[in-house]
């Protein structure tokens, strides 16, 4: 399963918006590098997570009413004297494979709708499902935990791995249905994913091949210097980084957060593939917020295309604040929130190409407008120095040269240095001559 597309009504910060994604398989005029990713960037508040949060919910809305989740403030608020709105809206386009519908053929078919609607009540929200009624097959699907149909995971900002001795899936389910539980990360900051250590050490015995693909994979997915060969110590699998073996809770925050998901999303891929299957031809849906959370700018160079052909088969829809991940993608793939004059977010695509710019070319592009990348005060300060010397003060415009050239050598403000060269000129004697 893929979304082809969606639109978006008085959702959150969002008055109306549609989005069309790229996915597996799409046809497009100009040759994608990376397929299966959709970049979404934007300032805090735009509206990022709530697209996110739009896909999953319009997705699984057959389910979701009677799932565990409960809807907070989803339906927009407008400012005092506009009118008040009573419902919010996503509608997507989501196209089926095989995997979705066993034994029934939907090649060439077109993509099926799902929608969801949001009442505002007083002060409660009320869930509703609107669906394609050609997909009751697939809406019973939904409430089977071990069927690989609708395979839709979800990533929220505040990621965390439960410890493995604590889990209790008993309790788990019956708190969240399985594939809210997938995505109930985007919506609620406590939910915590599955740890490796809980549920891989048994396929070494019940499922080798499934074993032996997880841990291949999870080694393709980490970056260069980092490995995995499935070795477990004392509860924990080990991890070798830069030459050294640790163990998972050991590792830096960056790999934590990073391998947390994955090793949850092939969790979930691994519960609904029958034996033999091989992993990486899974088709579905993964949503990361904060792609970059915690990496360094090297592991940012690399980790779209990491992700993207590691595993071809799915379709990632990602947010991002960085510049390096953002500059690893063609203009096709990114999408940008911009929010108007009344406070309404809109969705853009632009025409200008930022793959392959550094970070500063792509900070100051229309995809994140900063009109310089230099500390708000010095800015200030080159400012100020430009409008003296536009007036004609000669030591300013020498401040001003000065600063631009070597900004570390000058620990005072432009204005004393100037006051003290100033100082130490009226003190020299003038030469005599003999």
């Amino acid at each position: 399963m893929y979304i082809t597309s969606i639109k978006i009504e008085n959702l959150r910060c969002f008055e109306q918006a549609e989005l069309t994604f790229q996915y597996p398989g799409r046809e497009t005029e100009t040759p994608l590098r990376f397929p299966n990713i959709n970049l979404l960037l934007g300032d805090n508040g735009a509206g990022k997570t709530t697209v996110l949060k739009a896909i999953a919910l319009a997705t699984l809305s057959p389910l979701i009413l009677n799932s565990g989740f409960v809807p907070y403030r989803l339906v927009r608020r407008t400012e005092i004297g506009k009118r008040e709105i009573k419902e919010a809206r996503a509608n997507a386009e989501i196209l089926l494979h095989p995997q979705d519908l066993t034994g029934t053929k939907i090649s060439g078919q077109k993509p099926k709708f799902a929608g969801m609607i949001v009442l505002r009540r007083g002060d409660h929200e009320i869930f509703g499902e609107h669906y394609d009624s050609t997909l009751q097959d697939i809406r019973s699907q939904m409430y089977e935990d071990n069927s690989s149909a609708v395979l839709l995971v979800g990533y929220g900002a505040s990621r965390r791995v439960e410890d493995s001795d604590k889990i209790d899936l008993t309790a788990r389910r019956k708190a969240r249905l399985l594939r809210y539980e997938r995505v109930a990360g985007l919506f609620e900051n406590h939910i915590s994913l599955m740890p490796l250590a809980s549920w891989l050490p048994s396929f070494r015995k019940e499922n080798p091949g499934h074993h032996k693909q997880v841990v291949n994979l999870i080694n393709r997915l980490l970056p260069e210097g980092a490995s995995f060969a499935g070795e477990f110590e004392q509860g924990e699998y080990l991890f070798e980084i830069n030459g050294t073996k640790a163990p998972f809770g050991a590792l830096s925050d960056g790999y934590r957060a990073y391998i947390g998901w994955i090793a949850d999303l092939l969790y979930h891929i691994c519960m609904g593939a029958p034996k033999g299957a091989k992993l990486v031809e899974n088709r579905g849906i993964v949503l990361v917020d904060e792609i970059d959370l915690h990496l360094h700018p090297e592991w940012q160079r690399s980790v779209i295309k990491t992700i993207s052909e590691t595993l071809p088969n799915l379709q990632f829809v990602f947010t991002s604040h960085s510049p390096i991940v953002a500059g690893s993608l063609q203009k096709e793939n990114i999408f940008v929130m911009e929010t108007t004059a009344d406070g309404a977010s809109v969705v853009k695509q632009y025409d200008e190409e930022i793959y392959g710019l550094n970070a500063e070319q792509v900070l100051l592009s229309p995809y994140f407008n900063l009109p310089t990348t230099r500390a708000a005060s010095f800015a200030g300060e080159l400012k100020q120095l430009s409008l003296k010397a536009g007036r004609g003060d000669l030591d300013a415009a020498l401040a001003f040269m000065e600063r631009l050239a070597a900004p570390k050598a000058a620990p005072k403000s432009s204005a004393n240095a100037v006051a003290a060269r100033k100082k130490a000129n009226s003190k020299k004697k003038p030469s005599s001559k003999k």
